[in-house]
Formats: structure tokens, C-alpha cells, sequence
């Protein structure tokens, strides 16, 4: 079976990185997985998809709609889907609906992937519905969602029934230290001090992250504990980070790393994980510090309010980097309590966002027809 996933850019982000780190599960299962990228440029992430033997393609998206540009790139599409001899045709970026007729045109099953609880207003919401039941009902598209947010999202708001797959992170590569010694060890070899409070982040920066507030943050506490901020990511807002950083006097404290590889190292070597996005579809960087036993604080919004219950877990803070300060402090000043939430925090995504798991429904869903998979008017995972 061949499953073509059609992206933006192929960059370092949620989906990109699940199916990377899934590609030998899926082939090990007869799956074999083709990225296609549509954005201006391929993708940073695209050399991983190729050590990982997932075969890349790109076709930039440049003209405008109904022109013969885009009826040749549409045309050309199809030829693409008919010659690799596509099974499914699982779309990601939101904006690529016309490709479902073109899925529909070469008899090949289309799955489409929401990622976002993005709402819209009151007077296009008729026509985001419309949208919708037109694909489903029409083109055979079946919807996917990533977490219950997603899911509640478009069946109360668009009316629209999918199949819930949790995402999921790879349990390989994200696992906690055995012991303190492992801890302080990875922390010398990332010349971290040894006795510092570490925070960190993952993610672009972007205004959606809000990076900011954890630098606010960490300038309220700076006097009343030794801390470092690992800053892990880069993106259009950096250097207005880094201009902040200054102006509040912590240069020495924030350590702007950059996308990394060892991602898991940063994590174990960490006291804190910070996540104060306005918004996520599921946070699976926050998936991956809990994976690691890192006490997370996350923003209460949607998508990270999938990840924690009753703060038994983690907490979740109304977006106020006074509260993520205090927070961290009791942290700081509460070792154990910080301890049982993050062995809360590793038991619940073991449980509910395993790899194995929920890329073998995956699997399954591209394997079975839409009338057996699709659950209306249920929140149930599939």
C-alpha cells in the first residue's frame, strides 16, 4: 500500500516529526509513505523523511484559483497519484481541498488530517460547514483528528463527525533517565551547571508560542533561584526574544539553542517544561517532555487541556506569565510534588499516546473503508 501525505513546507513540526519517527512501524506493516511538499520551499525537515526511506516530492502551490496554472498543477497531480500507483491521499495542509476531487477523479482514498480547534467567524462558518459535508459526503473524504479538542471542535462547531487518532510520540527516542546520575551527566556534556534550575521550551518561535512570557517570567524569578532557560527552536520572533532578553537583563540566564537532533537529551537534562501557547490542535512537544518525566506547566487552552486533568499531572495556567512564574517557583520549592506529576504525566501518555498504539490505528484506517471507520456523533477514538 502507498500513501501519499501532502504537506505545506516539510519543516520541524508536530505531524512531520510523528511520521518520521513511525516510517519502520508503518513499513514493517506494508505501508510505505511518500511526502509531498506545496509550499514555496521543500521543508528543513525533508532530509530526515529521506534518511528515514520516506520518498519526498515538490510542487510548489503558486497560482491562483481557477487559472490554467493551477489546472495544469491539478492535472499534473493526478498523472502523479495514477503513475506512483497511490492508495491513499492524506492531506495536511488545511488549505488543500480541491485535491480531494482530484483524490476522487483517480479512485484514491482520501483522508484529511485536522490539526487545528481554528474557528471561524460567524459569517463564513456556513460556508467552512458546507465545505466539509461537501468532502464527505461527496468526494468519500474521510476526517481525522489528532486529540478530543480537534475532535469536539469539528463535530460541535462544523458539524462535521471524524475519526479521533490521538497523535502519538516514538517511546524510542523520548524516555526518562534511569537515574540522577544519567541526569548529570548528560547536563556535563551539554555544559549545563550542575546545581542550576533548568526550564525549557520546544517550538518555533512564532506569536502563537509565546515565547515572550516565559522570558518575562524567568525575569521575575531570576533573583530567587539559580535558573537557565533552554530556548530550543528558531523562527520569525527570535530576535525580538533575544532583543528582550537583553532589555530585561538576563542574557546569561536564556540559552538560544536552535532546532536539535537530541532533542530527548534537553528535555532530561531540564527541571521545567514551559508550553504557553494561545492555541494547539495537541501539544506534542508537551507529549514528549511528559514522556520524560519533565514536570510540564502549559497554558489552559485548547488542545493542551487534553493533556492534563485536575493539575494531578502538570498544570495548566490561564495565559499570564506571572502565573507561569509562580508556578515554576513552586516547583522550585516543592521537588516532590513536581516528582509525582511528572510520574502522573509519563503513565498517562504511555497510556493514552502511545506510537505503537495510535499509528497502528492509523494503519488500520487506511486500510479499511470509510463507512467502517468514521464514528458519528462519538467522541470515541477509532
Amino acid at each position: 500500500m502507498k500513501v501519499l501525505h501532502l504537506f505545506n513546507e516539510i519543516q520541524f513540526s508536530g505531524a512531520e516529526i510523528m511520521y518520521a519517527n513511525a516510517a519502520s512501524l508503518f513499513q514493517k506493516e506494508g505501508v510505505e509513505l511518500l511526502a509531498f511538499s506545496t509550499g514555496k520551499e521543500m521543508g528543513t525537515f525533508a532530509p530526515v523523511f529521506e534518511r528515514e526511506k520516506i520518498r519526498i516530492f515538490h510542487k510548489p502551490i503558486d497560482f491562483r484559483p481557477f487559472s490554467l496554472k493551477g489546472f495544469m498543477y491539478y492535472t499534473s497531480l493526478y498523472r502523479f497519484l495514477k503513475k506512483e500507483k497511490i492508495d491513499v491521499l492524506h492531506i495536511h495542509r488545511s488549505s488543500l481541498n480541491f485535491v480531494a476531487f482530484i483524490a476522487w477523479l483517480a479512485n484514491v482514498k482520501c483522508i484529511k488530517t485536522q490539526h487545528s480547534t481554528f474557528q471561524n467567524r460567524k459569517f463564513t462558518r456556513p460556508v467552512a460547514i458546507l465545505r466539509r459535508l461537501i468532502l464527505r459526503k461527496c468526494l468519500n473524504v474521510t476526517f481525522q483528528t489528532i486529540g478530543e479538542s480537534v475532535y469536539e471542535n469539528e463535530f460541535h462547531y462544523y458539524k462535521n463527525p471524524s475519526v479521533r487518532i490521538n497523535n502519538w510520540f516514538d517511546s524510542k527516542k523520548f524516555f526518562p533517565v534511569k537515574d540522577e546520575l544519567e541526569k548529570l551527566a548528560i547536563r556535563k556534556s551539554l555544559s549545563i551547571p550542575e546545581k542550576a534550575f533548568v526550564l525549557i521550551s520546544t517550538g518555533a518561535c512564532t506569536e502563537n508560542k509565546s515565547h515572550k512570557d516565559i522570558i518575562r517570567a524567568l525575569a521575575l524569578i531570576k533573583d530567587q533561584m539559580n535558573v537557565i532557560y533552554l530556548h530550543l527552536g528558531t523562527g520569525e520572533l527570535e530576535q525580538e526574544e533575544i532583543v528582550l532578553t537583553k532589555e530585561l537583563g538576563i542574557s546569561d540566564q536564556i540559552h538560544y539553542m536552535g532546532n536539535q537532533q537530541n532533542v530527548r537529551d534537553f528535555l532530561v537534562a531540564s527541571d521545567v517544561y514551559l508550553m504557553p501557547s494561545k492555541f494547539e490542535g495537541l501539544g506534542n512537544s508537551a507529549l514528549e517532555a511528559m514522556a520524560c518525566k519533565v514536570p510540564v506547566i502549559l497554558n489552559d487552552v485548547a488542545g493542551l487541556r487534553d493533556l492534563i486533568e485536575n493539575n494531578d499531572n502538570g498544570f495548566l495556567i490561564a495565559p499570564d506569565y506571572r502565573l507561569m512564574a509562580e508556578k515554576i517557583l513552586y516547583y522550585f520549592e516543592n521537588p516532590l510534588v513536581a516528582k509525582e506529576k511528572a510520574e502522573n504525566a509519563y503513565s498517562f501518555v504511555v497510556s493514552e499516546f502511545s506510537m505503537e498504539k495510535n499509528a497502528t490505528k492509523m494503519i488500520d484506517l487506511y486500510k479499511k473503508n470509510e463507512n467502517s471507520t468514521v464514528t458519528y456523533g462519538s467522541a470515541k477514538q477509532y
